[in-house]
């Protein structure tokens, strides 16, 4: 999945209107996943590789991926879920289960939608990968249906929280999040078709 769509869900899914304070770890229990992945992807334009180098070729070299592995463990997040439970009574508590449960909802949402770029979910006690047959981008493994079904969620999700969110800003931001998802998926599953 990409990463705002991630974003959406997991606040749709692990925000309610009596905890808005946990908006902010729960975005940014969404974005950690895909961490590596922008710091990836500036390393590769710095070396100046061309983009099929980088995701075709740089992507799946070993230290990649074990960085990677980190961000996309499922028993790390858990681990923060844990900790944010034993943690509760103090104030930062709910703020670490909240960063570790949208974590575990972005790897969740990751398993059925990843083929040959799958990622190590179960890091460290695993380096087994779930090769889904379903990618969310790549159209040899059923991309469109990937995407679409993405820009579905995406679209409840983005519908269910517009009328959840009490300010202005909360809105607007979403609303434009929600209309660059929608152009991103036009251009890089509709227009190939036409």
């Amino acid at each position: 999945m990409n990463t705002p769509s991630h974003l959406i869900l997991n606040l749709a899914l692990l925000r309610r209107p009596v905890a808005p304070v946990m908006t902010w770890p729960i975005l940014i229990g969404a974005l950690i996943p895909d961490a590596a992945l922008f710091l990836f992807y500036g390393w590769g334009r710095q070396q100046g590789l061309p983009e099929q180098t980088i995701w075709g070729e740089a992507y799946y070299s070993q230290p990649w991926q074990a960085i990677f592995a980190v961000g996309n463990s499922i028993p790390l997040g858990l681990l923060g879920v844990a900790l944010g439970y034993s943690l509760r009574r103090f104030w930062f508590g709910p703020s670490i289960g909240f960063l570790g449960a949208s974590m575990v909802l972005h790897h969740l949402a990751d398993l059925p939608l990843h083929h040959d770029d799958a990622h190590q979910h179960l890091w460290p006690f695993s380096a087994v990968r779930f090769i889904s047959p379903i990618s969310y981008w790549d159209v040899d493994h059923f991309g469109r249906l990937g995407a679409t079904i993405e820009l579905g969620l995406v679209l409840v999700a983005s519908a269910y929280l517009l009328r959840r969110l009490s300010s202005r800003l909360s809105q607007a931001l979403l609303g434009i999040t929600t209309v660059l998802i929608v152009v991103a998926y036009g251009a890089l599953v509709l227009a190939p078709l036409t």
